[in-house]
């Protein structure tokens, strides 16, 4: 008689970065950022976006922009002409698994100070890059010098869309208990 072995199911590893643990909701809520604030690259971001053999500078100028108007130096991903981020098709992340930081390790549940701490993770690995004269800075340059720079977003149609959302779950919850 054969004994049949059953392997335990692997499960997908959940990424890490900076000492954070990648979140993994992905609800209206938290997709409306794509719409409207892209979110910022960190310095090892860079490695896991650009595909094998692409020069990183020519990859950049098709998908990526420079911020210019912070104190760190600040990658995003390019616009579409919507303002949607330059990944974000049909609802969905073209680059999910390997999304940028500000994107992949942020969600639009956390607490302000979760934010904050995330936050200054990525901007002091910035800093110190740009000290270092790292690629993320040498890519920022690149974009600058090449005029191709980005803005932060429209946080007021950000925050609109967000209580649109916000007052429509609200609406269905209130269905849902009356039923």
């Amino acid at each position: 008689m054969a004994t049949e072995i059953i392997l335990p199911m692997a499960l997908p590893l959940l990424r890490e970065q900076l000492g954070f643990r990648r979140t993994v909701c992905a609800c209206e809520y938290c997709r409306a950022p794509c719409r409207h604030i892209p979110g910022s690259l960190d310095v090892a971001d860079l490695s896991r976006l650009c595909p094998a053999g692409r020069d990183v500078f020519a990859w950049a100028e098709q998908h990526l922009r420079a911020l210019i108007d912070r104190p760190v130096p600040t990658l995003v991903p390019a616009r579409q002409a919507n303002g949607h981020c330059h990944w974000f098709f049909d609802g969905k992340c073209a680059v999910h698994d390997c999304a940028p930081y500000s994107c992949a390790f942020f969600d639009s549940h956390m607490t302000e100070a979760e934010v904050e701490r995330r936050s200054a993770a990525t901007i002091q690995a910035r800093r110190e890059g740009a000290t270092q004269d790292g690629l993320y800075h040498r890519v920022w340059l690149h974009l600058a010098r090449k005029g191709l720079i980005g803005s932060f977003g429209d946080r007021s149609a950000l925050l609109e869309e967000m209580g649109k959302i916000r007052r429509k779950a609200e609406r269905n919850r209130g269905r849902l208990q009356v039923t």
